[in-house]
């Protein structure tokens, strides 16, 4: 006679699944860039980063963090195969618009920016820690409505924040060395003795060319309005393409 068989089963105590509290920890007091792959990447589109400073820090727009800051963009602004073309630096991030051929160059030019600035401005506040706790976000611009948008949030953004007037230009970024402005700001408006960082120059067509067919920037226009940081934001090329024009 054949013994049935019967198989046996086993209770196994659950650790995994979704459950209230569990995950990363946020650095910041408000939650950072979601942990995302990253969007793939051609050789002639430039991406949009934004990069922000752990809580509590003084602003990167005065004294001696500005000088600091400026100084490290000057020197990262063509290294390992990344350019940065265009920044705004906010009191507690940065906005780069920067062309490289892969994102390997990307990783890399970013880590040769970041680590050495964040030595410094530790050096300069006499303190240790995280300068920039949540790692870098970006976007990849691909059309020349999205690159004009991208150039207007990069070079208007301290509009945004309110601490630059309307009709003035942020001497905190690229904006006096910009070439695109539809009537050029006079000189009377930039401080000839402020220090802007050395950009370098830009090669892909949507930076050089492209972006100029949706007309050129109006100085008092005002950036896209963006989500809550640490949510999903809206494509550059998914936002209005009226350009007011005052």
């Amino acid at each position: 006679m054949r013994r049935k068989i019967h198989q046996l089963e086993f209770d196994f105590r659950q650790h995994g699944g979704k459950r209230k509290g569990a995950g990363r920890k946020p650095k910041n007091a408000e939650p950072g860039m979601p942990h995302r792959h990253r969007a793939m990447k051609k050789r002639g589109q430039p991406l949009l980063i934004t990069v922000r400073l752990a809580d509590g820090l003084p602003s990167l727009r005065r004294g001696g963090a500005l000088k600091v800051v400026l100084a490290a963009l000057s020197a990262s602004s063509d290294r390992h195969g990344m350019k940065i073309i265009h920044y705004s630096i906010q009191a507690n991030h940065l906005h780069l618009l920067v062309e490289a051929d892969d994102r390997g160059c990307v990783a890399r030019g970013m880590n040769a920016l970041l680590s050495p600035l964040a030595r410094a401005l530790n050096k300069l506040w006499a303190r240790r820690g995280k300068v920039f706790p949540e790692r870098y976000h970006d976007e990849v611009i691909s059309t020349p409505t999205q690159t004009r948008n991208a150039l207007r949030y990069v070079l208007q953004n301290g509009k945004k924040h309110g601490v630059v007037p309307q009709a003035s230009i942020d001497l905190c970024s690229s904006a006096p060395v910009f070439d695109g402005w539809k009537e050029r700001p006079s000189i009377a408006s930039i401080a000839t003795s402020s220090p802007v960082a050395a950009v370098a120059p830009a090669s892909t067509w949507l930076l050089k060319t492209g972006w100029r067919r949706q007309g050129l920037l109006d100085i008092h226009e005002l950036p896209q309005q963006k989500r809550h940081a640490g949510r999903p934001r809206a494509n550059l090329a998914d936002s209005s393409r009226r350009a007011t024009s005052r």
